[in-house]
């Protein structure tokens, strides 16, 4: 991470995007100083190399006097008493790593990676009645419902994990946005489901009502009911009993669509975020769910939880929502979307196309197919670019020092591969390039979207995993440092572990144990062989 970006980031957090200028350039300089002079090794040259003389002319020539007071300032910086990282330097790294995992995603801080020119057939069609700033959230929000139709079906990812077909969706806009432009392209999906459903809900309609609460001896709830498609009001006994139809039935998926992130607390009586999150998390597994319960008249039932859903939201109420649930796997089990519209597009009307017989007689094969499909599926080229695709993760968060994408590469790399195997089935089990690309396309936007609106949390929460473990326990502070190193590193080694004071005390109990020798010439602490050899394997 260079010392001029770092610097940047400074002055667009703490003076509104401006450098310094007669009249603020000396208090300015001086937080500036106080600020970077631990990562500089509290050195003056170091300082002067890396920070800008804001007194110089535009053409670089500075008088000395003026060169006199730029050093002076750096000066008086150092002379501050040390107290560690200072909260602003950690604001800017943070700020930087977040940044740097967007990039790894393969977008800018204002745009995501760009869909690929050329889709798979099944996608092209979903996607072709909408403008184009809508189709990359349109060619996410599909996959719940397509998902919904298939059933009894496993996948195997490279590390021989089965999955199955879950895909939770979460699209996230400003108001106004056009979020509502999935919804006609998820209608046509669920269509064949929604007209199954209806003879079921009518069936248990009546049941209900030739068995009121109070009877004595009730007919048996007819075992072949199965309804897919969810409202968003229910009560746990309603949502455990679909659970379990869902899965005696086929091993079938729920699914549901709502307008508001927060309509999914009611799914549940519970009505509570973190119920939410529970339940995604063990959808995301497939983990058992339901109740158990003595009553005759209650619903009692385990099975495992296939729960596909579409919810949009608003950037704001998106981190409201999932504030607790950024490090704990929640956001990591979404696949994120999102609609960015520049000032400029708002002048194009977002017209969108005719959702006819013709456009439902093209689904209707792809909708065959994955509904024909069973048992153990599995394709050799989704799982050679899955690992490709997880190197290339690897890599990346090394290169962008961001871990935040390392940690949410992983089951963003799940959700993709899903994706194309899902898209595998539905075009009669063929692979071809256009999901290749279809598939890296998708890991990349979905990682995209979740550093945008959660990486800066996620990377400050992660950091903060690190300081707990790293001060959790007694270090030895010696093993931290170089074979060779000066006082000003053994000083910044100190203040990174929280220690306090000068150190001094313990630099003659290593040198009196036999642990160092200090080199005049260098000016270096050395590190003894015996010392080496002693904790070499430790």
């Amino acid at each position: 991470m260079a010392f001029g970006e770092i610097i940047a980031k400074y002055w667009e957090l703490y003076n509104g995007g401006k450098v310094p200028t007669v009249g603020d350039r000396n208090a300015l300089t001086f937080e500036l100083a106080v600020t970077i002079r631990s990562i500089c090794g509290y050195d003056l040259e170091q300082l002067m190399q890396v920070i800008p003389n804001y007194w110089a002319a535009p053409d670089g020539t500075c008088t000395q006097d003026d060169m006199d007071e730029y050093q002076k300032t750096i000066e008086n910086a150092l002379k501050e008493p040390r107290k560690g990282m200072p909260y602003r330097l950690k604001q800017v790294l943070q700020a930087l790593k977040s940044q740097a995992g967007i990039k790894a995603c393969g977008g800018t801080m204002t745009a995501p990676p760009p869909m690929p020119k050329k889709l798979p057939p099944l996608i092209k069609l979903l996607t072709k009645n909408v403008p184009w700033y809508y189709k990359p959230a349109v060619a996410s929000a599909v996959f719940p419902a397509l998902g919904a139709h298939l059933h009894g079906v496993k996948f195997r990812y490279w590390d021989n994990v089965e999955h199955e077909a879950t895909f939770m969706n979460l699209l996230v806009g400003r108001q106004s946005i056009g979020k509502g432009s999935i919804k006609k392209p998820i209608d046509y999906i669920m269509e064949d489901i929604r007209q199954r459903d209806q003879p079921n809900r009518e069936r248990e309609a009546e049941w209900k009502r030739k068995n009121p609460t109070g009877k004595q001896k009730k007919d048996p709830r007819p075992a072949d009911i199965c309804i897919q498609m969810l409202i968003d009001n229910l009560t746990d006994a309603v949502f455990n009993q679909r659970i379990v139809d869902a899965h005696n039935n086929g091993q079938r998926y729920i699914f549901t669509i709502v307008d508001e992130v927060e309509a999914l607390k009611k799914v549940t009586s519970k009505n509570s975020v973190d119920e939410v999150g529970l339940l995604i998390r063990k959808a995301f597994d497939n983990s058992l769910a339901g109740q158990e319960r003595v009553g005759a008249d209650s619903v009692s039932g385990i099975a495992p939880l296939r729960w596909n859903f579409n919810a949009s939201t608003t950037p704001p109420n998106a981190r409201k929502f999932f504030y607790k649930m950024v490090n704990d796997g929640t956001v990591g089990r979404l696949d994120v979307a999102t609609i960015i519209r520049n000032d400029d597009d708002d002048d194009e009307p977002p017209i969108q196309g005719i959702y006819d017989e013709q456009f439902a007689a093209e689904l209707k094969p792809y909708i065959d197919r994955l509904e024909a499909a069973n048992g153990l599926i599995e394709c050799p080229q989704a799982k050679k670019l899955s690992l490709d695709i997880r190197i290339e993760n690897k890599e990346a968060a090394k290169l962008f020092e961001s871990e935040a994408y390392r940690v949410l590469s992983y089951r963003a790399n799940v959700i993709s591969w899903l994706k194309g195997m899902l898209l595998y089935v539905a075009h009669g089990y063929r692979w071809d390039k256009t999901i290749a690309d279809f598939v890296r396309w998708s890991e990349q936007y979905n990682l995209w979207c979740k550093m945008l609106y959660f990486g800066d949390q996620l990377e400050k929460e992660l950091r903060e995993e690190v300081e707990i473990q790293r001060r959790s326990g007694p270090k030895n502070l010696l093993r931290l440092l170089p074979d060779e190193f000066t006082r000003e590193q053994y000083m910044l080694m100190r203040q990174q572990q929280g220690r306090q004071g000068d150190g001094d005390s313990a630099l003659r109990q290593w040198q009196t144990r036999g642990h160092l020798v200090y080199d005049e010439v260098s000016r270096r602490y050395c590190k003894t062989e015996q010392f080496k050899q002693k904790y070499a394997n430790l």
